[in-house]
């Protein structure tokens, strides 16, 4: 079978809704896109309705007028099976099943209008912070990190400290494991290999990972304050603020500052 993963397909479509069924929509949009979420390929799924007719800030006036009542999809996916995977997924197929009948229609199924996109120029914050020639070598790399583990000398313990710190909460697993799951993210991975320096805080030979934290200097402070360590500290390079410390069991733990 051929794979089509090729670049990311984006698109924007527009569902209007009969007039008689808003309230049967929008009610079912949370369990629907709950279902998308589902789906490893959709990398983002965005549905938006027109501001009400008689919104009062003149500065959000919709030009032409908006057609009322709609909604507009802003979708974009790994690649074109991840796509048709969608459209042809459980989901989405189900949707229509159940709630096309609430949609204007066109020779029997809901009429909308679709328009795929090829970016220009632009930025996602926090998603496009990385040059040109990054983009170039990450989409050949394969077998991102995807998940990390503490193996602790005491477990209970070393759960205290992390959800001191990062307001982690944990689900057992069968063995006893405490998994720490974390939501959807858009957010491109990030891994290297470096050259160990003797006496260099956090140069050490070994491995470690690092946490995304929205204020380094404070999640160092909470880290203190509950037992942990200064160990590198505060440190910019290629683009990239960070920091490490240790945790209670002296395990290192790398920082870095969201963007």
């Amino acid at each position: 079978m051929t794979s089509r993963q090729s670049n990311p397909v984006s698109l924007v479509s527009q569902w209007f809704i009969r007039h008689g069924c808003v309230e049967q929509v929008l009610s079912a949009l949370p369990a629907y896109v709950q279902e998308v979420m589902e789906e490893p390929g959709t990398l983002i799924y965005l549905v938006h309705a027109p501001l009400p007719e008689n919104n009062p800030n003149p500065l959000l006036q919709s030009l032409p007028p908006a057609v009322r009542p709609s909604l507009l999809f802003f979708e974009e996916y790994a690649g074109e099976d991840a796509f048709l995977a969608h459209v042809k997924g459980p989901a989405f197929t189900a949707f229509v099943d159940k709630y096309g009948q609430c949609f204007i229609s066109s020779d029997g199924h809901p009429y909308n209008t679709v328009t795929f996109l090829r970016r220009e120029q632009g930025f996602i914050r926090g998603l496009d912070s990385r040059s040109p020639q990054a983009e170039q070598i990450g989409s050949l790399n394969r077998h991102p990190a995807v998940m990390f583990e503490i193996i602790a000398k005491d477990q209970e313990q070393s759960k205290a400290f992390y959800s001191e710190v990062f307001g982690w909460r944990y689900q057992n697993g069968g063995s006893g494991f405490a998994y720490v799951h974390f939501p959807l993210q858009l957010r491109t991975l990030l891994g290297g290999i470096g050259q160990s320096e003797s006496g260099v805080p956090g140069m050490e030979p070994g491995h470690s990972f690092y946490l995304l934290v929205e204020d380094l200097q404070l999640a160092i402070d909470r880290a203190l304050a509950a037992g942990g360590s200064p160990h590198m500290p505060i440190t910019s390079v290629d683009g990239y603020t960070f920091a490490m410390i240790k945790d209670p069991e002296g395990n290192p733990v790398g920082l870095l500052q969201a963007v």
